[in-house]
């Protein structure tokens, strides 16, 4: 029995420390609530100006995601306080603050649409500069095999003739050979970069996204690389 009531007693110790934060959010210091005055709700009720974008430039995406929480509970709060009024049939004072709750909130997203399009610019930017190099590595690649070959079948037709010239295309072929593996080398993180487009970000899916509103992903597929090409049939 002792140990039992020590353990309520924690119990209860524990329970006064942990945050309320259930539907009391609500009206918890606004017009509404019965625990304060009528001057401390107005004084509750003054507010001041939106976000301005300005200010938002210059945060981080963590700043800006807690600041979306925390307008967004602001606005739930006001709709809240407004559906009450509606049935009680009153007047309802603060339009002002529901409409600066939810400009500053579009000025977020203004703000994060802005990053990203900036972002996918550099990354774009970044991507066609390795785009570039791949090309030319391939081109060089797609050469050096043809030499190869070339190489091959001249070593081969001279396989029961050991001279000086079949004895420099064998040397030859080991530097093209040797060269060719550090193209390959060269060509691997290049492919895997320029084949991202392919693929959907990451941070654009359903599961991960921050930002209100559903993402759906259309599928594209590059025409070149289809095994069928629908062609319409014209009628004679």
């Amino acid at each position: 029995a002792s140990w039992l009531r020590a353990f309520a007693g924690a119990c209860s110790r524990t329970a006064t420390r942990l945050p309320r934060r259930g539907i009391e959010e609500f009206w918890k210091g606004g017009i509404r609530d019965p625990e304060i005055s009528a001057g401390q709700k107005q004084t509750n009720s003054v507010s001041g100006d939106p976000w301005p974008a300005v200010l938002l430039r210059m945060k981080s995406f963590d700043d800006l995601h807690k600041l979306w929480f925390v307008l967004l509970k602001e606005k739930n709060f006001l709709m809240a306080e407004q559906h009450e009024t509606r049935q009680q049939r009153i007047r309802w004072r603060h339009h002002g603050r529901l409409k600066k709750v939810k400009l500053s909130m579009k000025r977020i997203l203004t703000v994060l649409t802005r990053r990203e399009i900036h972002q996918q610019v550099i990354r774009s930017k970044e991507i066609l500069a390795k785009q570039e190099e791949r090309e030319a590595l391939e081109t060089q690649r797609f050469h050096m095999e043809e030499s190869i070959k070339v190489l091959q079948h001249k070593i081969w037709r001279a396989q029961q003739h050991d001279s000086v010239a079949s004895n420099a295309w064998k040397a030859t072929l080991e530097k093209y050979e040797a060269d060719h593996s550090r193209l390959l080398r060269d060509l691997v993180p290049l492919r895997k970069d320029t084949m991202q487009l392919m693929a959907p970000d990451w941070r654009y899916s359903r599961r991960y996204s921050d930002l209100p509103g559903s993402v759906n992903w259309r599928r594209e597929w590059v025409r070149g690389l289809q095994d069928r090409v629908w062609k319409p049939v014209r009628a004679p």
